[in-house]
């Protein structure tokens, strides 16, 4: 019978990992005392191999440049939206209209959120910022122009 059990197994009283009296990286379980707090001290410890998170941010801004959230005032939101949708939509690979429109291209893409008197412009690039400089240009150019046409 004791054969079957590993040098782990000695430590426990009961087979229940975690019952009282039980040891867990050293410490006795007891009332209070998963050993969850041992654990934690042991992982932190731990040399991590995964890459730092603001690395893979870099990483990952420089895969999808993007022009970030743009705020623009306009007379009426869903008219804008409805401009660009007829300007673009016909050249995109996927449409989404889920919050506001998104449409996909090969290159770059753009999304587009509704409030009542603005709208937030998003404007993504596949690794080229030159790119999404001129669409987000050209962007707020069609919103600008479609925004003052509605106020004469």
């Amino acid at each position: 019978m004791n054969a079957s059990r590993s040098p782990i197994d000695s430590v426990y009283k009961s087979p229940d990992p975690f019952a009282p009296g039980n040891m867990v990286f050293g410490q006795k379980l007891t009332e209070g005392n998963s050993g969850l707090i041992a654990w934690l001290r042991t992982y932190e410890r731990t040399p991590s191999t995964i890459t730092p998170q603001p690395k893979l941010l870099v990483e990952r801004i420089g895969i999808f440049p993007s022009s970030g959230d743009i705020r623009r005032m306009v007379g009426d939101p869903i008219t804008v939206l409805e401009h660009l949708r007829t300007l673009y939509a016909s050249e995109a690979l996927d449409v989404d209209d889920s919050d506001g429109l998104s449409l996909t291209f090969t290159e770059w893409r753009f999304k587009i959120c509704l409030s009542k008197s603005e709208i937030l412009l998003k404007v993504e690039s596949r690794g080229d910022v030159a790119l999404m400089q001129k669409k987000t240009a050209e962007l707020l150019d069609r919103i600008e122009e479609k925004n003052s046409s509605e106020f004469w």
